[in-house]
């Protein structure tokens, strides 16, 4: 059972020996896996999706990780560091700030085309840089 809010997800060590190991990060049905570098300073997502759900895998750099329910006006904060995954539910707005250069591993529920992301996704205005530092000092405790 998936959860149905963002939550830092636990990474299973599934083998460790001389030649190394195996870490699995996801262990759902999914369509899609992308590599995305996020620069310094970059905000993404501002949005949430009917369907689809993901796994961010943060393989370098940092994110600070803004969420709220579509029904709720509540933000809540998650500081996703290097090696975490977050999993991010449908009808959840999230956003998403880069400190840092940073590289993640996203795995998908739904297929990464344009025509299929463009019609699951509902864009909203929810951390932007006239809001940013504020929502940081607030939540982040910077």
């Amino acid at each position: 059972m998936l959860p149905t809010s963002s939550v830092l997800i636990k990474n299973v060590q599934r083998d460790k020996d001389e030649r190394g190991e195996i870490l699995s990060i996801v262990d759902e049905k999914i369509e899609n896996v992308s590599i995305i570098t996020c620069e310094k300073g970059s905000l993404r997502s501002n949005h949430y999706h009917h369907e689809d759900f993901h796994f961010m895998y943060v393989l370098e750099g940092e994110i600070d990780y803004f969420y709220q329910s579509i029904k709720s006006k509540i933000t809540k904060y998650i500081k996703v560091k290097k090696n975490d995954t977050i999993f991010t539910p449908n009808k959840e707005i999230h956003a998403t700030f880069f400190p840092i250069l940073t590289k993640l591993i996203v795995s998908s529920k739904n297929p990464r085309d344009q025509v299929t992301y463009e019609n699951d996704t509902v864009r909203v205005d929810f951390i932007n840089y006239d809001n940013l530092n504020e929502m940081l000092v607030k939540y982040a405790k910077v």
